[in-house]
């Protein structure tokens, strides 16, 4: 009786775990569905956390930064430049010196002043508006200059032309019209050369409203007038 009972209770065993495992259908879905799962595509990488695409935007920011630099730089010394000039323009002006060399002819003016490796051939605004009276030596920046004292044909006032070589470091100021303290000054380049009158800026207004009251028209700076000699 008990090994009886006992074969049947195996046997009923036997048959229930074998209605619990998987079919083989069953066995190939999950197979499939565990397919797809390690197939699925991987998260893509942001372009700067990658190592060669992060380094190449970090030295592409540098190079701008480095760009942006220079160019503040270069502006920079370029303003600080025409302050320097300006500055030394208005001082020799105040200096109110007289002429080593009297000579109203540019051309003998010239030969007189060995020392210039540049013609003094005045622009012919410049030559119509005044009169030269003579010159010195000057510098500029350094370089050898010729401080010529001018009178305005109209007034009678003074005003002091400088002319010296157009160098590289010059080439760099713009054509202005500035008013440095009590001096107005012009400063312009032309034909290799580089020019800068001052005149006392009382002086400038009273041709100005000297020639308003004659009804004549002011005298053109060089810079606007835009004629070459």
């Amino acid at each position: 009786m008990n090994i009886q009972n006992n074969d049947n209770l195996g046997a009923g065993l036997k048959e229930y775990y074998q209605r619990k495992s998987l079919s083989a259908d069953s066995v190939r879905r999950m197979l499939a569905q565990a397919d797809n799962l390690t197939s699925v595509t991987p998260l893509a990488i942001p372009w700067f956390r990658r190592p060669v695409a992060g380094l190449t935007w970090v030295a592409s920011l540098l190079v701008v930064v480095m760009v942006a630099q220079f160019l503040y730089h270069q502006q920079s010394y370029q303003g600080n430049l025409t302050a320097l000039v300006l500055e030394e323009i208005a001082m020799n002006h105040n200096k109110k010196l007289d002429t080593e060399y009297v000579e109203t002819r540019p051309e003998i003016l010239r030969i007189a002043m060995q020392r210039l490796d540049f013609p003094l051939d005045l622009p012919a605004d410049i030559q119509r508006n005044f009169q030269l009276i003579g010159g010195r030596y000057c510098s500029i920046q350094g370089g050898l200059a010729a401080q010529l004292k001018v009178r305005n044909r109209t007034s009678g006032a003074l005003s002091t032309l400088y002319v010296t070589e157009l160098t590289e470091k010059l080439a760099r100021i713009k054509e202005q019209q500035v008013l440095q303290g009590s001096v107005d000054i012009h400063l312009w380049q032309q034909q290799g050369r580089f020019f800068g009158l001052a005149t006392d800026a009382a002086l400038d207004n009273h041709v100005d409203a000297h020639s308003e009251k004659q009804g004549t028209i002011p005298m053109a700076s060089p810079i606007n007038s835009g004629t070459n000699p």
